[in-house]
């Protein structure tokens, strides 16, 4: 039995196109569907509703088989998977270079063995800004359906003796802990285990399924039979288009937020019928075809987007729709011509059809376990893609174009909270020493760290940083409130608190994304989140009055990518003029604002670093390790002149 073995329903079909159409426009960077990621979440609530229909009709006619039931998972998803992911493998290995190839390569293995999902957790978040250039990002989606497909028939199959009610009230608790549990992840700033993981998403799944349940009763199918509820699918699509248009990348997701999409889903799919004004949108011939294939479009349209994104160095919309409409086309081509006449092939013995997927994910997992064992073919891209200027441009400053991090020294000490062990050592150093210089940011206030370590320091100077934190933007994990509530109760302790934060995140791209790669693209105008600006201002107002509170302005960052060789080239390896450009209009934004106010002082690092485009290479130094991140060397270099501008700012 198929999907379209139930009763078909056309308007899931266009469910479905409303599902994919908001994702796609949004990987695309439309910024009128800024929360089109939320169709992933109607793609759960249908996945969980249909495959649930499948498995209570099969079982209630005595002929449910999980060996047939995964036969059909095999038809449906593997083919058209693999089939992108090996087109995929030469393209990637011709665009990008060694690290994004490693990188790929293991999603690669991740996504045929179903474990996307962890491998993009453990790697980086889904709004972060190399999300964008990550071709199989999407298949996390994949990796919690299967993994969902795994533990849900048996658990039905396990349940079937309780009963309809006590199933459903159990994997009703499921749900509501599952809920809970996401909740809980993003309260304690864990929003990427939130998102990526199956125990997180595990209640939207379960969604769909309660819907199954429900229908399959008298009662549900009487009143959807009866029309009494058609005008719930109406509601529904207002509460899908809401999120759609009304969340970001800031949206605390998913969650409680995801609440009104998956429970849009579930409305249209308990209450659209053929006699709803709903019901027949969604089964308009376009909206069905576009949902039939909805699948494959969800396959090519991230891979295209982004090996366009790393060939052509662009990343503007027009370029970006042009891209999804042949993404369309291939997506009816695969739809056609692999998707269909593989799912309809009844006939093939289970032994055969298992044994074919198996091979298929050793040769791929394979492939993809060759790119990582080889750092992505690094030999052979050193040896055949560079030229020997670049080569040796790559052997001389690579190795030094990494993070580095000074070890604690008496009393100069970093931590990321205020922990038992920093507020001891604090008071005891206060005691051995006095006032205390206190350094308070994220990670670029790490990087003055390391430089200032570097000076002739006064002997009690301490970090109190964790990447991604910054005051406008509330996270659990930030230290920001408590860095008030501390400075408050020990102001005789500190004799200058100072702020210093990334830059690049109030600079924003098209899309009104900070620290995008996009924003610094030659020719790109600047934009300024003015609003982040004042916040912040707000903020460092909320310290006692008698603090000299001091905020060391951000730095030009570099905005070089040097995991991509080709940038070793000589004519490459220089400093981001675009970035020099938007960072100088920033500071003098920013020097503007701190004008005529007493709350703190302002001190320039654009002046006091005066980068220009050779600035990358100093004195045999590579002085960044990525694109906004002063390399080791770099913070040797830099640091006394840090050290001297805080030094001669008047007070």
């Amino acid at each position: 039995m198929s999907e379209h073995a139930l009763s078909y329903r056309p308007e899931i079909d266009g469910l479905r196109a409303i599902a994919i159409l908001p994702v796609v426009l949004y990987h695309a960077g439309l910024a009128a569907v800024s929360g089109g990621f939320v169709g992933v979440d109607v793609f759960f609530v249908i996945s969980g509703y249909l495959i649930t229909s499948i498995i209570l009709a099969e079982r209630r006619a005595g002929r449910f088989s999980l060996t047939n039931f995964y036969a059909r998972r095999i038809r449906r998803i593997f083919p058209a998977l693999f089939v992108m992911m090996a087109a995929c493998y030469p393209v990637a290995f011709a665009v990008m270079g060694p690290v994004g190839m490693a990188e790929f390569a293991g999603s690669v293995t991740a996504a045929t063995v179903f474990l996307a999902n962890a491998f993009f957790y453990d790697i980086s978040g889904y709004f972060a800004t190399a999300a964008e250039v990550k071709p199989l990002l999407h298949t996390w989606s994949l990796a919690v359906e299967e993994q969902f497909y795994l533990v849900f028939p048996a658990l039905v199959l396990l349940t079937w003796r309780m009963g309809a009610r006590r199933q459903v009230m159990l994997f009703a608790v499921l749900a509501v802990l599952s809920l809970t549990l996401a909740q809980w992840d993003i309260a304690q700033g864990k929003a990427d285990r939130a998102f990526f993981m199956l125990q997180t998403r595990l209640w939207e799944l379960m969604a769909g399924a309660l819907a199954a349940w429900w229908l399959a009763s008298p009662r549900g199918a009487a009143l959807r039979a009866g029309g009494r509820l058609r005008h719930g699918a109406i509601v529904g699509l207002a509460l899908i288009l809401f999120a759609v248009i009304g969340y970001d990348g800031e949206t605390r997701f998913p969650g409680i937020a995801a609440l009104p999409p998956v429970l849009g889903a579930v409305l249209v799919i308990l209450c659209a019928t053929q006699h709803s004004l709903a019901g027949r949108l969604l089964s308009l011939r376009p909206m069905v075809f576009v949902g039939l294939v909805s699948y494959s479009l969800y396959l090519w349209h991230v891979p295209l987007l982004a090996f366009t994104r790393i060939g052509t160095g662009h990343d503007d919309v027009a370029l970006m729709l042009g891209v999804c409409a042949i993404a369309f086309a291939l997506a009816c081509l695969s739809w056609r011509y692999v998707e269909r006449p593989i799912r309809r092939l009844q006939g093939v013995p289970a032994g055969r059809l298992f044994g074919t997927a198996a091979l298929s994910m050793v040769l791929l997992g394979g492939l993809g376990l060759a790119g990582q064992k080889t750092d992505g073919y690094r030999a052979f891209y050193l040896e055949h893609r560079l030229d020997p200027v670049t080569r040796a441009n790559v052997e001389t400053f690579s190795p030094d174009a990494t993070r580095g991090r000074v070890a604690d020294d008496g009393c100069r000490f970093r931590d990321e909270i205020f922990s038992e062990t920093f507020v001891t050592r604090f008071e005891a150093c206060a005691r051995q020493h006095g006032q205390a210089v206190f350094l308070l940011g994220d990670s670029h206030a790490e990087n003055v760290y390391n430089a200032l370590r570097s000076t002739e320091l006064p002997p009690f100077f301490v970090l109190l940083s964790r990447g991604g934190c910054r005051p406008y933007q509330p996270k659990e994990k930030c230290s920001y409130d408590a860095a008030v509530a501390f400075a408050e109760e020990r102001q005789d302790s500190i004799s200058q608190l100072i702020f210093h934060v990334s830059g690049s995140h109030y600079i924003l791209d098209h899309r009104g994304e900070g620290d995008s790669d996009a924003a610094f693209v030659p020719g790109v105008p600047l934009r300024i989140a003015e609003n982040n600006i004042d916040r912040t201002a707000a903020y460092l107002a909320r310290f006692p009055a008698a603090l000299d509170v001091v905020w060391l302005g951000p730095f030009a960052e570099g905005r070089v990518d040097l995991d991509d060789l080709e940038n070793y080239h000589p004519d490459r390896l220089r400093f981001n003029p675009t970035s020099l450009a938007h960072f100088d209009a920033l500071d003098a934004l920013l020097k503007a604002r701190a004008a005529g106010q007493s709350a703190y002082r302002y001190i320039s690092l654009v002046d006091a670093l005066a980068f220009d485009e050779e600035a990358l290479i100093q004195e045999g130094c590579l002085t960044f390790w990525d694109v906004d991140h002063f390399s080791p060397c770099g913070e040797r270099l830099f640091g006394p002149v840090i050290a001297a501008a805080l030094d001669g700012a008047p007070r």
